[in-house]
């Protein structure tokens, strides 16, 4: 396999370089704006740092361009004006898709998006715990396809093939998945710290119930993991909670959360038409904001 270069030294290039490094893939070279990050990691894996991103692409056939989204279509823009013939690029963001690396396909390189489906908090954390884990697959390029394909099975991980030009809708999935877990963690928390609690008796309170929730998605899978008054069309209850919700938008984002809900409520036979009545009548009781 080629020896992979990266430019931009962040958290996912700190991360991926030194797993594929440990498993015997040779990383030769590095590029980051700022040198620091680039020379600390090069003294780790033994990789050289290059004064430009071109340096990069000059001693690497499969470049891993890890920079933030909004600088992946200007760099490849400016890669694409050497020679990058036979060379192969790789952008690692979530949220784009592979179009924006059609500057460096149009000058004759193999482009693909791979997304590791893992959050980077830091980097030890990542470094052991994203093995076993999804990199979501997105390219035109047979070759690329399984050069990235061995990449990820050096890491034990499982690759989810994006149909080309869906790579928003996929990360939306992980975004309501993931990043609202914590929006919605962050409205409980306040909803208990309003009533009195310290932080130690929210955390008490919150924790082994969204670990538990966790686990039932894991073992029980969708919808049996759902639970609380929903599952029981429990009009009694969701009335209390609409009568102390006092923020507007959070009490629209709760009917609009369990209305998202019925489908699941629906494939375990219970009656929607009594919570979508309560909901409508609140609805109508809302003042007029116009």
């Amino acid at each position: 396999m080629s020896a992979l270069g990266f430019v931009g030294v962040g958290k996912v290039a700190q991360t991926l370089a030194a797993l594929w490094q440990a498993r015997g893939v040779s990383v030769a070279a590095l590029y980051n704006r700022t040198p620091a990050p680039a020379h600390a990691l090069a003294s780790e894996i033994g990789a050289q740092v290059m004064n430009t991103p071109h340096d990069v692409v000059a001693a690497c056939d499969l470049v891993f361009l890890t920079v933030s989204d909004d600088a992946i279509e200007p760099l490849a823009r400016q890669l694409s004006t050497g020679d990058v013939r036979g060379k192969a690029f790789v952008h690692t963001s979530g949220a784009r898709g592979v179009d924006v690396l059609a500057s460096l396909a149009a000058a004759g390189a193999a482009v693909a998006g791979l997304h590791p489906s893992f959050p980077f908090a830091d980097v030890a954390t990542a470094r052991r715990e994203l093995l076993g884990g999804t990199f979501a697959l997105e390219t035109a390029h047979s070759g690329l396809k399984k050069m990235l394909q061995e990449l990820v099975e050096k890491l034990e991980g499982r690759v989810l093939v994006i149909p080309e030009g869906k790579k928003a809708q996929y990360h939306l999935a992980l975004v309501l998945a993931s990043n609202y877990t914590v929006t919605l963690y962050s409205l409980a928390e306040r909803l208990l710290l309003e009533l009195g609690a310290q932080d130690q008796d929210a955390r008490a309170a919150l924790h082994p119930l969204l670990q538990a929730t966790v686990k039932n998605i894991i073992t029980q899978g969708v919808p049996k993991a759902l639970t609380g008054p929903l599952t029981r069309a429990d009009v009694g209850t969701l009335k209390a909670h609409l009568s102390v919700i006092e923020h507007k938008l959070l009490r629209e984002a709760y009917k609009q959360l369990a209305r998202l809900s019925y489908p699941m409520l629906e494939a375990r036979g219970v009656p929607i038409q009594p919570i979508e009545t309560l909901f409508r009548e609140d609805d109508d009781d809302a003042p007029d904001n116009s």
